[in-house]
Order: structure tokens, then C-alpha cells, then sequence
């Protein structure tokens, strides 16, 4: 019986590189990309320069082959902007099943015909200029081909639609390559008599897709079993299984993986308590020494001290050589593997003593508080921390880390004018930089140039170009456009307060009134309703005419808020909202009713 032509499509977007491009260039230094290789026999892959491209770096070659190739223009003849969802990149596997590919590989000039099929294939199929790489990997279980292409049409169009936008498009190319395959025994697989799924019937197959792994499975049930003295190693190994997992899956099963590290992380910090319940482990005055041993070595102390950050405890200040600095008002401490050091009061020590302090708990409370302290897990926050730049350049930034807002004088800030933490934390990041020698951070929103725009309780800061910002449901008919993240903010605390915790529309935030030509550039093509919510000073008229001006159904709501530069006018949508919760002392003001109070 003959073997299956396997030909599968990943759609990447902009700058997707990563650990896929880690993994397909077996880059030095990144072996967790491709943990499941075999070392050994690393040399045996093959690299081949289809273009000038392949000997460029990953995003890069991506990146260039869109600037030279991309000329898609508009009505106007100007270049029409890329969308920011679009798929940048797709990278192709091609490969066989496992047996055929193995006996191919056992014959030097079998294996030599294969590959220069697979080339021809890639490059009438693709086209050679798109082709950014083109690598045979020998080092894993069955060899296969990494093609990556970029999707540029013959007139300039950036669409991978035009290779796999429908079933039909994909089936052709499986009946093509399969043909291309036919002489060395691989075959068309069974066609899929699926005509049309549900979205409950696709998860529920995409969930099968995942549950075939039972070793994983099997891990997580063990997992289960509740031994406190292996649930750190059992964790780490099924962790490293799913981290391996997810590098060569579509972002359905991804999500499911996410789901199933969710599970161990809920399993963690339940561990201990239920321990203590369902197996009558004693308090920690009856502990033996090796128990106490094992809850202390167990624990990570730069875990403990994340997790006082993260409740907003203490503030996280910067990264050096090694150590973590945090402070408070009378505090400043360093944190490494080692221990803990509070320069000022020239104190420190280890986790229990830590425990202790922050707590307030006598050394026996303080285990008992530890044997309960599983699953903080904050090693993604610090493995994510730079390194503190010396010298740096007073005119220059350098973006140190990237948290969940925690610290309580910004949270006030925003509760002070009618915000609440719970917003604050969902749709704003708390941005740690350094300029200079000095370090600084404030509530932030990543832009479509994936730069920030920071905003702090003393002033503003832009990190990076000045862009505008989206949040909110991407695919709505319905547009709404702030100035300031500060104003989007109070527009989504205007829902919540009526019950409204779904964000139904696209919100914009143009960041700065100057953004306002960003806005039309990136929502040129769009058909659907716009409400303006700008400011009500001329800055916010200028932005608010040159808007209306390109969409000329936009609506400009300022007025039914009240927004204006008169006499009794509120300046922005913040001060309606702060008004509303009788945060100031100006008067409530009579609004007309207008069709944004129905929202």
C-alpha cells in the first residue's frame, strides 16, 4: 500500500517569526524551538538559496520581499496600506508518511530527486521570488520540508486568499502536489467528505485533534494525583511536552494547549490546601525536616516577591545583573535565586524570612502560608525583564518589561477619575522603560506600529512611533474614535456601569490629534458607521473636520455629550464621566439625549 503526499499551510502574520523562525533556521542559542530534533544529526539539514532571500534573516526576508513586491494601490494611485491582520507569510510542510520518508531518506539520490521535485513544485506554486525559505529537516522523526513563502500576487497584492482561500483552492493544490509525489509511492489522501461544520462541530473535532496525544493526557491525569513532593518535576516535564506541542499546530489546537496549562496552573495552587484536606497532612510544627526542606526549596523566592508586585504590594523597578530591584516608600530591595536585600534597612535573607516580613507571620505560619503558596509561577514575567543598559543614552528608551497593571498610585490615578481597576487591568498594559540611567513606567497602549503610547500620573510618554490604537470587537461594522486612552477608557467604564460588559464596537484611539490621517490611511476601505469622540478644543475640531471630511457619514458625538469649548462644556469624555460619578465640582450638566446614550 502506498504512502500519503503530505502538503500542510501555516498563515503567519506580520513579524511571526519567532520560535518558528528559530526553528526552522536551527538557530544557536534557541534549542527550545526544537526541542523534539535529535542534535546529532543536525548537520545532516539542508539549506537551499532559492533566492537572495533565503540568506537573509527570517522577518527580514519577509519583510523585504513585501516592500519590493508589494504595489497594491487604491483609487487615488497612492500605495494602499496592508491591512494589520494580514497573513504576511505562510509557511509550507511538505513531506510524506513516515515509512516512505524514511526508506526515501536512506537513498542519497532518492532523497536528492525528492527534494529538487519538492523545489519545482514550491517555486511554480508559490513563485520563486515569494519563496523566503526552503529548508529540509533530517534531525526530527520524519523528514519533511520547510517552504516558507510570501503570498505576493502577480499584481502586487499581498493575499493568501489567492492560495488558500477556499476548500476548493486547497484541494487542487493537495490533487497537484500529490501528482508531483506520485513516483517516489506517495498519494492523495481521502478527501474530506466534510461539505460544512458548525463552529461546535469544528471545535469539537479540532479537541479530538488534541486528545489523540494521550501521553499528554496521561501526564495531566498523573498530574492530578496530588504528591506534593513530585509536582514540581511531573509539571516541569508536561510543560516542556506542551511548549514541544505547540510549535507544529494551527492556532485552534494552540488555544486548547493554552487550556490545558490553564488546568495545571488551577491544579498548583489548589495543591497544597487540598493535600491537607483529603490526605490529613500535619501542621507545619509536625512537619519533618525533609518536608520543610522540600516546601522551601520548592517555592521560588523571586515568585514570592513577583507576587507582591502583582497585588500591587510593591513596585517593580528594574533589572541588573541578575537581580530584580523592587521598592516602596521605605523600601528598596534586590531579589535574586540567592535571597533577598533591603538596602535601607540593610536587612535580608531567605524566602521564609521574606514571608515573615511581608506577611506579618510567625516562622511556623509562614510555612503553613508557603505549603498553600503553589502555582504563582511568575517566571513568565521575569524571564521577559531586560537587562538594566548601562550608559544609555539620556535621548534614548529602552522597554524593560511589559505587566499587567499593579501598581496602586497609577490605579488610583485612573479610579480618581472614574475608572476602575478591573478596566484598567483588561484592556491597558503597565510599560516599564529606561531612559538614560533612570527608570520609569505608566499605564500604556500598544499601537499598530507596536510601539506605546504611555501615559503616567505626571504626564505622557510616547515609546516608538506615534500610531493609533484598537481595541475591542476588530471585526464590527461599527467604528467609535477617541483621542486619548484616557477617554477610550471612560468610554468603556460608560457600558460596564450599564451592565454592558462586552465591547461589541472597534474602538479606536488616535493617541494624539495628529493621528487623525492614520486613522483614514488604515480605514480608508472601511463602509460602516464611525462615531467621532474628541476632544471639545480645536485640536479636537481640526481632527474631528479632517475625519468627517474623508467619511463624510461619520458622526461627531461631542455634542450629545455635552463636549465643547463653551461655557458649562466638559473638555473630553472624561469629564463626563467623572461628572456623572460627582467626581469634580463643576455642576452636572443637562446632555442632550443622543443616540450615543443609547450604546
Amino acid at each position: 500500500m502506498a504512502g500519503q503526499a503530505v502538503l500542510h499551510y501555516q498563515k503567519q502574520g506580520k513579524n511571526s517569526g519567532g520560535s518558528l523562525g528559530h526553528h526552522i533556521d536551527r538557530m544557536e542559542g534557541k534549542e527550545y524551538s526544537y526541542r523534539h530534533a535529535d542534535l546529532s544529526k543536525k548537520n545532516e539539514n539542508i539549506f537551499i538559496e532559492v533566492n537572495e532571500l533565503c540568506r537573509t534573516p527570517y522577518n527580514d526576508a519577509i519583510a523585504k520581499r513585501i516592500e519590493n513586491g508589494y504595489r497594491h494601490k487604491n483609487k487615488a494611485g497612492e500605495l494602499k496600506a496592508i491591512r494589520k491582520d494580514a497573513v504576511h507569510s505562510v509557511n509550507v510542510i511538505l513531506s510524506g508518511s513516515h515509512e516512505e520518508m524514511i526508506n526515501i531518506s536512506k537513498d542519497k539520490e532518492l532523497l536528492q530527486k525528492w527534494i529538487d521535485k519538492n523545489l519545482e513544485f514550491c517555486k511554480n506554486e508559490y513563485g520563486k521570488d515569494n519563496i523566503t525559505r526552503f529548508v529540509v529537516h533530517m534531525d526530527e522523526k520524519t523528514p519533511h520540508i520547510h517552504c516558507v513563502f510570501v503570498p505576493i500576487t502577480s499584481d502586487g497584492r499581498l493575499s493568501a486568499g489567492d492560495w488558500m482561500k477556499t476548500g476548493k483552492l486547497l484541494e487542487e493544490a493537495q490533487d497537484r502536489y500529490a501528482e508531483a509525489m506520485e513516483e517516489f509511492g506517495l498519494e492523495r489522501g481521502v478527501k474530506s467528505d466534510r461539505k460544512h461544520h458548525t463552529t461546535e462541530e469544528y471545535r469539537q473535532r479540532e479537541r479530538y485533534k488534541l486528545d489523540d496525544n494521550k501521553e499528554i493526557l496521561q501526564d495531566l491525569e498523573n498530574l492530578k494525583q496530588k504528591d506534593i513532593f513530585t509536582f514540581n518535576t511531573k509539571k516541569a516535564a508536561l510543560l516542556a511536552k506542551l511548549e514541544n506541542l505547540i510549535l507544529n499546530q494551527d492556532e485552534t489546537t494552540k488555544k486548547q494547549i493554552e487550556v490545558l496549562k490553564s488546568e495545571i496552573s488551577s491544579l498548583e495552587k489548589k495543591l497544597s490546601s487540598t493535600l491537607r484536606t483529603q490526605n490529613q497532612l500535619p501542621k507545619s510544627k509536625f512537619l519533618s525536616q525533609d518536608q520543610i526542606n522540600h516546601i522551601l526549596e520548592s517555592v521560588s523566592i523571586k515568585d514570592y516577591f513577583f507576587y507582591l508586585m502583582d497585588n500591587g504590594r510593591l513596585e517593580f523597578e528594574k533589572k541588573a545583573g541578575g537581580e530584580f530591584y523592587f521598592k516602596t516608600e521605605n523600601k528598596k530591595i534586590s531579589v535574586s535565586d540567592k535571597g533577598y536585600f533591603d538596602f535601607k534597612s540593610n536587612q535580608g535573607g531567605q524566602i521564609i524570612k521574606a514571608v515573615m516580613e511581608f506577611e506579618g507571620l510567625n516562622w511556623k505560619d509562614s510555612l503553613d502560608f508557603l505549603q498553600k503558596f503553589s502555582g504563582t509561577n511568575y517566571e513568565h514575567i521575569s524571564s521577559n525583564i531586560r537587562e538594566e543598559l548601562p550608559k544609555l543614552d539620556e535621548k534614548t528608551y529602552s522597554l524593560t518589561t511589559i505587566l499587567k497593571p499593579n501598581n496602586q498610585q497609577l490605579i488610583d490615578y485612573y479610579h480618581s477619575r472614574g475608572i476602575d481597576r478591573e478596566i484598567i487591568r483588561q484592556y491597558t498594559k503597565q510599560v516599564h522603560y529606561q531612559s538614560g540611567d533612570k527608570h520609569y513606567f505608566g499605564i500604556g497602549l500598544k499601537t499598530n506600529s507596536n510601539s506605546w503610547d504611555v501615559r503616567s500620573t505626571t504626564g505622557k510618554m510616547k515609546l516608538g512611533a506615534s500610531d493609533i490604537s484598537e481595541i475591542g470587537n476588530k471585526e464590527s461594522d461599527t467604528i467609535v474614535v477617541f483621542e486619548g486612552m484616557t477617554d477610550m477608557l471612560s468610554f468603556i467604564q460608560m457600558q460596564a456601569d450599564k451592565g454592558k460588559t462586552e465591547i461589541k464596537q472597534k474602538l479606536v484611539c488616535l493617541n494624539t490629534g495628529n493621528n487623525a490621517h492614520k486613522f483614514i490611511e488604515q480605514h480608508q476601505n472601511f463602509n460602516g458607521n464611525i462615531f467621532l469622540f474628541l476632544d471639545g478644543d480645536e485640536k479636537g475640531d481640526e481632527a474631528t473636520k479632517k475625519i468627517q471630511q474623508y467619511f463624510t457619514k461619520s458622526k461627531d458625538m461631542r455634542e450629545a455629550y455635552g463636549i465643547h469649548n463653551g461655557r458649562r462644556g466638559a473638555k473630553d469624555l472624561n469629564e463626563v464621566l467623572m461628572e456623572e460619578k460627582g467626581l469634580n465640582q463643576k455642576q452636572q450638566k443637562n446632555r442632550n439625549q443622543g443616540l450615543g446614550r443609547s450604546w
